[in-house]
């Protein structure tokens, strides 16, 4: 039986990041293969780009398509009603692949670990913590772009809109949240707040609750079966 696209980018993903020796080698096929993905390959129902299914009382603004799991790589899909946006977020000490399927994106990230931003993970009595971060370049991404890469270091803080309509992408994690930091517990994902601009394209930011108006749904995935 031929292998199905998505489940030629499932196996790439696990061999990627389960290769240390060759990982760059291997994150640049997975890249391309990721370029290439589009609704089809896993069978993106119709309906989430229709601007009816979001005006449904009580519809998630975001659902979430769950694809496969291990304790190495998540991969999945969201979708984003129009003119909805997942909360600034961190991936502690991991990769992320994100691919456009339907719509258009705006990707607003932050690097933390820069020459700009040596001041990380303060903590006030213990409770609340700051961070220091440098805003990189916006990038609006629809179909037709490449595959979006957040890496450990660089724009490990991110901000995903949907402009103009509703939008869904891929996502690739790895290692998946709740997967052990060595010497520092569970990896979570934390939600933060702008408060200021402290030199240019430097902001000081503020660990926060997930917003109340931040939630999902669930919907199965139908695409290709994966081994």
């Amino acid at each position: 039986m031929l292998t199905s696209h998505i489940g030629t980018v499932l196996k790439q993903a696990v061999t990627t990041f389960t290769n240390k020796e060759l990982f760059y080698q291997n994150l640049e096929i997975l890249k391309a293969l990721l370029d290439k993905t589009t609704a089809e390959d896993v069978n993106l129902h119709p309906q989430f780009m229709t601007e009816a299914l979001w005006q449904r009382p009580n519809k998630a603004p975001v659902t979430y398509v769950d694809i496969y799991e291990d304790f190495n790589i998540t991969i999945g899909i969201f979708i984003l009603k129009p003119n909805m946006k997942l909360p600034l977020h961190n991936h502690p000490q991991m990769h992320g692949l994100i691919k456009v399927l339907g719509g258009q994106l705006k990707i607003t990230s932050y690097s933390l670990n820069t020459e700009k931003t040596q001041q990380i993970d303060h903590r006030t009595a213990g409770i609340t913590k700051f961070l220091t971060a440098e805003r990189c370049a916006e990038n609006l991404v629809d179909v037709n772009s490449d595959c979006c890469l957040l890496e450990p270091e660089v724009r490990n803080l991110h901000e995903i809109e949907s402009v103009g309509g509703p939008a869904a992408f891929i996502d690739i994690l790895a290692p998946p949240y709740e997967t052990p930091i060595p010497g520092n517990g569970a990896r979570k994902c934390s939600y933060f707040r702008v408060l200021r601009e402290v030199a240019p394209a430097v902001f000081r930011l503020q660990e926060v609750s997930s917003p109340s108006w931040y939630w999902t749904d669930s919907f199965p995935y139908t695409g290709p079966e994966l081994s």
